[in-house]
C-alpha cells in the first residue's frame, strides 16, 4: 500500500507547476492527500480484521450458550 501511495504522489508531482511557490504548495497538499489515503486504507483493513475476530468470538460464545441451554432450563 505504501508503494501505491508513493506512486500516486509521484504522478501528482508530474502534473505540478514547474516553478514558484505553487509547486511547493502543490507538493505539500499532494503529500497530505497520499498519506491520508494510505492511513484510511490501512485503518479500514485493520477494522475489517478486528470485526472478523469479534465475529468469531461471538460465534464461540453462542455455541457455548447453546450447549449449556439445557442446563440453564433445569
Amino acid at each position: 500500500m505504501a508503494v501505491l501511495s508513493a506512486a500516486m504522489y509521484y504522478c501528482f508531482l508530474n502534473g505540478a507547476p514547474h516553478q514558484g511557490t505553487e509547486r511547493l504548495f502543490y507538493m505539500i497538499l499532494a503529500g497530505i492527500f497520499c498519506v491520508s489515503v494510505w492511513a484510511a486504507v490501512m485503518t479500514t483493513i485493520w477494522y475489517i480484521k478486528w470485526l472478523r475476530k469479534k465475529k468469531t468470538e461471538l460465534e464461540n460464545m453462542v455455541e457455548i450458550l447453546i450447549k449449556n441451554a439445557d442446563k440453564l432450563d433445569k
